[in-house]
């Protein structure tokens, strides 16, 4: 194992496709809040409640510059969403026994993994990646899972993953004793995986990884409300999983996915302020207005 960690390095610095599935292009937002809005429940599973530690594995090469900056822009957002009035929306979202996503998101660990199972990946190797970073001892002193974490594995640019830029820019699921999330690099695939006002500037001076973060804001409204697939999801007709993130995503730029945003020729677009950073993020389905929403 190649690995390292980079928790401590953290304290001191401290058409877009998102969902783990293609959602047809019929479906869009506005179609998905018409059809399903008002029926949208807990179907009786289990949701993350409570403070949600979070582990992070930075697979394939991150030893520039450039990337470790990355790096720290993406740890900074993790560790400070659960503040934002953004993430107060999904306390609606409860289980049977009346508890809600409340968060906090808590950074527990975050790793490099240089390449410990080669650079090119499919799904099974993601869950393989994540049990052996548990088992070295990097991502937990007991070298134990931990069932009501979440663990990201974010793909470095020199990665290549059987499904991203094809089917996915990240995808969310889960095994019987934990929850994970891959993102890959976007850069890898700008005119897919980053959202076009953001393609050649960014707030965070990087593109790429500002993508990453917009991908992240769709993909933990999923893995906070349904982290093993029988909480807050829709079983479509035609065969599709929903959950939480896809009723406000869509293909290109909307105000129902993106709300106000601010436009800036230096920074590029943003729509939350958050800890002294700009960021690009999905809406939130709001239960009670049935509205794509950012506060």
């Amino acid at each position: 194992m190649r690995l390292t960690s980079l928790i401590a390095t953290f304290a001191s610095v401290i058409s877009l496709v998102t969902a783990q599935q293609t959602v047809p292009t019929n479906t869009g937002g506005s179609a998905l809040i018409s059809q399903y809005g008002s029926t949208f429940k807990n179907l009786g599973g289990t949701i993350l409640h409570d403070k949600v530690n979070v582990y992070i594995i930075f697979y394939g090469n991150w030893s520039s510059t450039e990337r470790q900056q990355e790096q720290t822009t993406f740890m900074h957002f993790v560790d400070n969403i659960s503040l934002s009035p953004w993430f107060s929306i999904l306390k609606q979202y409860t289980d049977g026994n009346g508890k809600s996503v409340t968060g906090p998101l808590n950074l527990a660990a975050a790793v490099n993994d240089a390449g410990s199972h080669k650079l090119s990946l499919t799904p099974e190797l993601h869950q393989q990646i994540v049990r052996d970073a548990v088992s070295s001892g990097y991502l937990s002193p007991t070298n134990q899972l931990d069932s009501n974490g979440i663990y990201i594995i974010m793909g470095g640019p020199d990665v290549n993953d059987a499904n991203f830029c094809k089917t996915n820019c990240g995808y969310n699921a889960w095994t019987d004793n934990f929850q994970y999330m891959y993102i890959g690099y976007p850069g890898s695939c700008p005119n897919v995986c980053i959202p076009s006002v953001n393609k050649e500037v960014s707030p965070n001076a990087s593109p790429a990884m500002d993508a990453a973060i917009t991908i992240f804001s769709h993909e933990i409204q999923d893995i906070l409300t349904d982290p093993r697939g029988d909480a807050w999801e829709i079983n479509d007709p035609s065969g599709i999983t929903l959950e939480l993130g896809d009723f406000c995503s869509g293909e290109g730029v909307s105000k129902e996915q993106f709300g106000t945003m601010t436009q800036d020729k230096q920074l590029g677009s943003y729509n939350l302020e958050l800890a002294g950073s700009k960021y690009l993020v999905q809406t939130v389905f709001d239960l009670a207005s049935k509205e794509c929403k950012l506060a």
